[in-house]
């Protein structure tokens, strides 16, 4: 009986020791998480200490994909970051993907963690996720970082929506349903986004799949908003361009300013007239 006890707890001992990986990315030493829910199993990775800053990848990605933005970040930031259902080495349920449920994941993972309020920089879908978690939970944000996300199907080039069209005839059955989460995007609404009340920094390639007047127009809708048009840049910002991706992250970290070159010149009119 007792040997059968000291096994039970060499047993649990050894799930709680594999519950965690240490992980060295470019020089940066962090840890790999399963968080268990009711529907699978969800991976995320936790880089450094300090104020918490979560990454959501885009579609087809993983945490890999922004592992060389971590060494970086974790400078400024505890890096948090997650793989979506679907993604990496998350669990992938039989149901149709929804940006909406893929959002409450990212909850679940958050109130776990047991963090105050976070900082989020979505990329692409990811920037998606950031947007409904910054209407539905405000409450645990604290600001947000998005790029290259649209609020609907037809926020995106007409082009590339023309090349997804027939994507039930692609071969690969995970491609097709990750290519079919784009395709069926749930509307955010513009009063969702009005709903926002924590500031969001929109940043968007001149080149990228989003429309550039879908952007301003949810950049014209979030009550604490700022506009960063990148040249020269596609959707794929931050392998591009990765030092104005860094740059702007924590750039952003600082108090929010939305100054006005209407009432500066309102106040320069009035000075101007009372020297008359």
């Amino acid at each position: 009986m007792k040997r059968l006890g000291l096994l039970i707890i060499a047993i649990c001992f050894f799930c709680i020791a594999n519950a965690q990986t240490t992980l060295e990315i470019n020089g940066a030493t962090g840890k790999s998480y399963t968080l268990k829910t009711e529907e699978g199993n969800i991976y995320y990775e936790v880089f450094g200490e300090g104020e918490p800053l979560l990454i959501l990848h885009g579609n087809g990605g993983s945490t890999v994909g922004k592992h060389h933005l971590v060494p970086a970040l974790m400078k400024d930031y505890q890096v948090i970051l997650m793989d979506s259902r679907c993604h990496g080495n998350s669990f992938c349920p039989d149901t149709e993907l929804d940006y909406y449920d893929m959002a409450e994941d990212v909850f679940l993972l958050m109130d776990k963690l047991g963090h105050e309020k976070y900082s989020l920089w979505g990329h692409s879908d990811g920037g998606i996720l950031s947007l409904i978690l910054g209407f539905k939970h405000t409450e645990k944000i604290d600001r947000i970082v998005v790029s290259g996300a649209n609020a609907r199907l037809s926020g995106l080039k007409p082009e590339l929506i023309k090349l997804m069209e027939n994507y039930n005839e692609l071969p690969d059955p995970m491609l097709r349903r990750h290519v079919g989460l784009m395709m069926n995007q749930k509307e955010i609404a513009i009063d969702d986004l009005k709903k926002i009340d924590v500031p969001v920094l929109l940043i968007v390639g001149d080149r990228d799949a989003v429309l550039l007047e879908h952007t301003l127009e949810m950049f014209q809708a979030l009550p604490q908003s700022n506009l960063c048009v990148l040249p020269g840049a596609s959707h794929f910002v931050d392998h591009e361009q990765p030092d104005q991706i860094i740059y702007r992250i924590k750039n952003f970290k600082k108090p929010f300013k939305a100054p006005s070159t209407i009432k500066i010149a309102e106040q320069m009119a009035k000075q101007f007239y009372s020297d008359n």
